[in-house]
C-alpha cells in the first residue's frame, strides 16, 4: 500500500499491539487477506515475516519503542506505527507532547524514508493540544497520523485532520455501528481490532471484515 493509496478510504485490521500469539495473528491475517489493504501487528518478527510471505497485506508494525520499530525494517515492515498508547494509559502513566515528539524525531531519523511512518496522537490530550501536536508531527517528517478514539466522541477528529496535509487515520472503539460516524469525519483510514477479533474463528472474522469493508465503501461513495 503506497502513500498515494492512503488518500483513499482504507480499512486497517488490527491484530493488537500486545498480541504476540502467533496463531491468533495468523488467523486475523487470513481473515483479512484479499479484503482489506492493511493489517496492524505487534513487533513480532516471526509474525511479520509470515504475514508478508503468506498474504498480500501491507503490514503496519506498532510499538511504543522507536528502536524496535526501526529494527522491524529488517522483517519487511511496510509502515512503522508509534502507538497506540493504551498500554501506557492502562498502567496509569501519563504521556505528553514532548515525549511523543522525541519518539517521532528518533523514529523518522532511523527509518530514513525506508518505510512509511505513522505516529499516534494521544487521545487524552485536549483537542487544541492534539491539533498542535499533529502539526508538529507532520513538520517532523511523519507520513501519517493516527487519532485515538477513546471515548466514542469523534468531534476531535475533523479538526485534527483539517490541520494537517498528510493522511489521517482514526482507530479505537470502531465497529459496524460506529463506522459511519467515523467515515463522516472525512479521514483516510479506519483501524478496527477488538470488534473483529471478538467475532470468533477465521470464517466469522472474514465475514465481518467483508461487511465492514462493504460498509466503508458504500458510505464513502454516498
Amino acid at each position: 500500500m503506497n502513500k498515494a493509496e492512503l488518500t483513499k478510504p482504507f480499512l486497517k485490521v488490527i491484530a493488537g499491539i500486545e498480541n504476540f500469539d502467533a496463531a491468533s495473528i495468523r488467523s486475523v491475517a487470513q481473515a483479512a487477506d484479499g479484503i482489506v489493504a492493511a493489517i496492524d501487528l505487534s513487533a513480532d518478527e516471526a509474525s511479520v515475516r509470515w504475514v508478508k510471505a503468506q498474504t498480500g497485506l501491507s503490514v503496519f508494525v506498532s510499538s511504543l519503542d522507536p528502536q524496535t520499530l526501526i529494527q522491524s525494517l529488517e522483517w519487511g515492515t511496510d509502515w512503522v506505527e508509534l502507538g497506540n498508547f493504551q498500554p501506557i494509559y492502562d498502567r496509569g502513566a501519563l504521556i505528553n507532547p514532548d515525549m511523543v515528539m522525541g519518539w517521532t524525531r528518533e523514529l523518522v531519523a532511523g527509518i530514513a524514508g525506508k518505510a512509511g511512518v505513522c505516529v499516534t496522537v494521544p487521545g487524552i490530550l485536549s483537542v487544541e493540544e492534539q491539533v498542535e501536536l499533529a502539526q508538529a508531527i507532520e513538520a517532523a517528517g511523519a507520513d501519517m497520523i493516527q487519532i485515538e478514539n477513546i471515548s466514542g466522541d469523534l468531534s476531535h477528529v475533523a479538526p485534527i485532520a483539517k490541520a494537517v496535509s498528510i493522511p489521517v487515520m482514526v482507530s479505537g472503539r470502531l465497529d459496524a455501528a460506529t463506522l459511519p460516524g467515523a467515515v463522516a469525519t472525512g479521514v483516510a483510514g479506519y483501524g478496527i481490532g477488538n470488534a473483529i477479533r471478538k467475532a470468533g474463528d477465521v470464517p466469522a472474522m472474514r465475514e465481518l471484515i467483508a461487511s465492514l469493508q462493504a460498509q466503508l465503501s458504500a458510505v464513502s461513495v454516498a
